[in-house]
């Protein structure tokens, strides 16, 4: 879609009407070739108007550059931006969750990669449904439905007492959260004059990483770390965690209340006399002094026949339509002439979102790899030994004990975190009150010993021999998951802290250069500068390097994200726009999921797959993107 001729649309009226005519159909065509951009007295309408931009664009930019920017604009930022946190929330929130919701829930290693997959599931589906509804009933109405559908089940989740019901309820809060993304981007760009668009679309992305700075550090003051202060006691802290997380989507919803329809979409749909009273609207608010709005509604485009509006939902009877053309708005999209934008968009969209999720999951487990390699190093080995008359307590971690005799020993008051008994006897000794994690006792004898008050359940012993030794007042776990207890989730969310910080000042950066050097320029410059930083993974070998290069390729790619976004929403007309954005987001959902899937794979194998994989598939994502066409000049 090419835009029109430079002409300044906040210093200059395209408006320029003779004979007292207003916009019609008709100026639509020719003119694209004749005189320049000046602002010549014999010039026409017909000389502003690009024969590839619709009238309903060109009117919409010159009555926003009317109605000017200013509060109303900052109020919608701040509220769609809200919207957009939730977002990010919905992306990051489940990590921080799990380890504490694993032994209340008993998850096991398939079920918590279940729990983390079905909120990238849920938000592919809300794209694909809540965009396509955005062109058909109104960009403010569908993301009140979508952020009204994510608060709910989000707050639903922190009361689900199984596992299948937590699964349930993420799933409808990833599907209400699907809707924001499309629908934020389309929403506020509507609302903006192309000069300054990218650049205050790139600062809203920065509320992105503000959901996950938010996540975060509500993570890290709200959920308890499970220390060894008995069994079941403070686990609630993170369902009291998941509702606090769903605020922004609550208070965009509130927020919403107080915001207009997208006057662009009322165009489109015909609903010209409520458009203009919406930028009357904006304009009252931008400008408290008592002047006029400058346009009327004799210089609204003529009418023509035009996409119904929002109206009320259709009866069963017309179910077969609305689902004809809900598939119809989808096919339109890959039709021409949309064809090879749609195509090239698919592949950036999953390059990119292959390459960021795929690595923003080996990161962190990397790191968490590192560390076992440094505990097993650290670990204390007694071997040949007789201990007598001892006393052990409180936390008793990485030790491996092999043919030790004990002899009046009492373990009391203990967690005994990855110990291994190999081969060891014990003689007259007590375990009391005592928690375990990853501990083993292997082919080992029990003479007059004395079990109370423990979780040393009998998956615990392999190949041992008990004599006049009981187990009194087991502790109940009705779990049977080894479960690490010594789990340090202040160094997981410090981590995680810094690497959405990272993302923050890469928004300011990718503020100022998109306008400026254009949406593609900027989207294949980070695509392959984060290419090549990929093979700096060679280099990581310890957890401080590891976390320094995640903030800098969330650094580096927050651009590229930046610039994906705003040519997307650029890409495609208002009928089509939600429906687009929708489309191709759910598209980098299920790249997300594939990619944490491969990713999670390259943990304990050569670092060569992730350096390469990521490499490849963010060059080829650059390439892809030199294709597309440039649009900063496009009209909304």
């Amino acid at each position: 879609m090419s835009g029109p001729r430079e002409a300044d649309p906040e210093s200059e009226s395209l408006l320029l009407k003779r004979d007292g005519s207003s916009y019609t159909e008709e100026v639509v065509v020719g003119g694209a070739e004749g005189g320049g951009g000046g602002a010549s007295g014999d010039l026409t309408e017909m000389d502003y108007v690009d024969a590839d931009v619709s009238v309903l664009s060109q009117f919409h930019e010159d009555a926003m550059a009317q109605a000017g920017f200013g509060l109303f604009q900052y109020f919608l930022f701040l509220v769609l931006g809200l919207g957009l946190a939730a977002d990010s929330i919905e992306v990051f929130v489940i990590a921080y969750v799990l380890p504490s919701a694993e032994r209340e829930l008993c998850l096991d290693d398939a079920r918590k990669g279940w729990l983390a997959a079905i909120s990238f599931l849920g938000m592919m589906i809300g794209g694909l449904v809540w965009g396509n509804l955005g062109d058909k009933l109104g960009r403010r109405r569908t993301l009140v439905s979508a952020l009204t559908t994510n608060a709910i089940f989000a707050v639903a989740t922190a009361f689900m007492p199984t596992y299948g019901l937590l699964l349930l309820t993420r799933l409808g809060s990833g599907i209400g959260v699907g809707g924001s993304l499309p629908i934020v981007f389309t929403y506020y760009g509507e609302f903006l004059v192309k000069r300054h668009r990218g650049r205050h679309l790139s600062w809203l992305l920065t509320f992105w990483g503000i959901g996950g700075l938010f996540t975060a550090l509500m993570a890290w003051l709200m959920i308890t770390q499970p220390e060894a202060e008995g069994l079941g006691t403070r686990l609630s802290s993170w369902r009291v965690f998941l509702v606090v997380c769903s605020a922004p989507a609550l208070l965009t919803v509130f927020g919403l209340f107080f915001l207009p329809e997208s006057p662009r979409y009322l165009l489109e749909c015909g609903q010209d006399v409520e458009a203009m009273y919406v930028y009357q609207k904006v304009f009252r608010i931008n400008h408290k002094q008592s002047d006029e709005y400058p346009l009327s509604e004799m210089e609204l485009p003529a009418r023509r026949s035009s996409t119904p509006g929002p109206g009320p939902v259709g009866c069963l009877s017309d179910a077969l339509e609305a689902f004809e053309t809900f598939w119809s708005s989808f096919m339109q999209i890959l039709w021409t002439p949309y064809t090879g934008v749609t195509t090239i968009l698919i592949v950036v969209w999953t390059t990119t979102a292959f390459g960021f999720y795929g690595m923003s999951i080996w990161f962190p487990e990397y790191v968490r790899h590192l560390e076992m390699e440094k505990d097993h190093g650290r670990e204390i080995v007694t071997a040949n030994r007789t201990l007598a008359h001892r006393r052990f307590g409180g936390l008793l971690e990485d030790r491996r004990f092999e043919r030790v005799r004990f002899v009046d020993v009492t373990f009391e008051d203990a967690l005994i975190s990855r110990c291994v008994f190999e081969e060891c006897s014990f003689k007259d000794s007590f375990f009391r009150r005592i928690r375990s994690s990853k501990t083993f006792f292997i082919r080992s004898t029990f003479k007059g010993v004395d079990f109370e008050s423990t979780d040393l359940y009998a998956f615990r012993f392999i190949d041992c021999a008990f004599a006049n030794s009981s187990f009194r007042k087991t502790v109940e776990d009705g779990c049977g998951l080894d479960l690490d207890l010594t789990t340090d989730l202040s160094d997981v969310f410090t981590e995680n802290l810094i690497a959405q910080a990272a993302i923050i000042p890469g928004n300011i950066v990718s503020s100022f250069i998109l306008d400026r050097f254009g949406r593609v320029k900027t989207m294949v410059t980070s695509l392959f500068l984060t290419s090549a930083s990929a093979f700096f993974i060679w280099f990581l070998d310890t957890r401080a390097t590891v976390i320094a290069f995640e903030a800098l390729f969330n650094f580096i790619s927050i651009s590229g994200w930046n610039a994906v976004d705003v040519i997307t929403t650029e890409s495609y007309p208002t009928s089509l726009r939600s429906t687009g954005y929708g489309f191709l987001s759910a598209v980098s959902r299920l790249a997300a999921i594939l990619g944490n899937l491969t990713f999670a794979h390259y943990i304990s194998v050569s670092k060569a797959l992730p350096v390469l994989t990521t490499a490849t598939v963010l060059l080829v994502g650059g390439l892809a993107a030199l294709k597309l066409k440039e649009t900063k000049d496009t009209l909304m």
